[in-house]
């Protein structure tokens, strides 16, 4: 191996591990958010068929 290589594979890890840091909750949070609204169109429609009766 080129000298510094190791190095610079650390350098990697480093940052893909700090990236996924911030943007793993981000993506979290925004699957829940999606659920919650898919749970809500449904319930506004069975709302809906029953006012329309």
């Amino acid at each position: 191996m080129l000298p510094g290589s190791f190095d610079l594979i650390i350098l990697i890890l480093i940052f893909l591990g700090l990236q996924a840091w911030w943007i793993i909750p981000i993506i979290k949070k925004n699957n829940t958010l999606n659920k919650r609204g898919n749970k809500l169109r449904e319930e506004i429609k069975q709302l809906e068929k029953l006012y329309k009766k």
